[in-house]
């Protein structure tokens, strides 16, 4: 057993969204004091970094309403109940990007903010076809495919335009990836 872990006394939901859940965690920590935690709990999500047969990469622009402003990111979304990750991630680059995914390879997955959040990123890499088929976005996205090329988006995390977390994690892996022969 890990000497740091730990141990759950007593759980209590307060909060349950149509994406998340919030539980406050009794707690006792591995020299017995006692404290709680709160905990976002989230089904978890896919990061797909899409490419195009001409080398450019699909992103997106979306409208980020708690930090208000748009934001250039990798295509991304929730993951549906019963869906493996590849299943959600092939269809959120169709849905986001508008095109169809013709070879899908996992980089691994992150977790965002295990402070106080359950949630997993899946992070992948996909080649896709060359034209779209139109965007199938959800009610309430709003967003707009970009296509970049591997500068532009290196320009993009120096210089502050691309901030998105995900987004510059699935980049570093995709790199990696790239750089070791991987992605051939």
């Amino acid at each position: 057993m890990d000497p740091m872990h730990e141990k759950t006394l007593g759980s209590r939901r307060i909060f349950e969204g149509r994406a998340l859940t919030i539980d406050i965690l009794d707690i006792e920590m591995p020299d017995g004091r006692k404290t709680t935690r709160e905990v976002l709990r989230h089904r978890g999500a896919v990061c797909i970094l899409g490419q195009l047969p001409d080398g450019r990469f699909i992103l997106v622009r979306q409208y980020r309403k708690a930090v208000e402003q748009t934001l250039l990111e990798c295509v991304a979304g929730c993951m549906e109940s019963g869906e493996t990750p590849e299943e959600s991630a092939r269809r959120e680059t169709r849905e986001e990007s508008g095109h169809e995914v013709t070879e899908l390879i996992p980089l691994g997955k992150s977790l965002p903010a295990p402070g106080y959040c359950d949630e997993v990123h899946w992070h992948f890499f996909a080649r896709l076809k060359a034209e779209p088929d139109g965007q199938r976005l959800d009610t309430d996205e709003n967003l707009k495919p970009a296509a970049l090329t591997a500068e532009e988006i290196d320009a993009a995390i120096d210089d502050g335009t691309l901030i998105d977390g995900k987004s510059i994690i699935l980049w570093h892996l995709y790199r990696r990836a790239q750089a070791a022969g991987k992605l051939a």
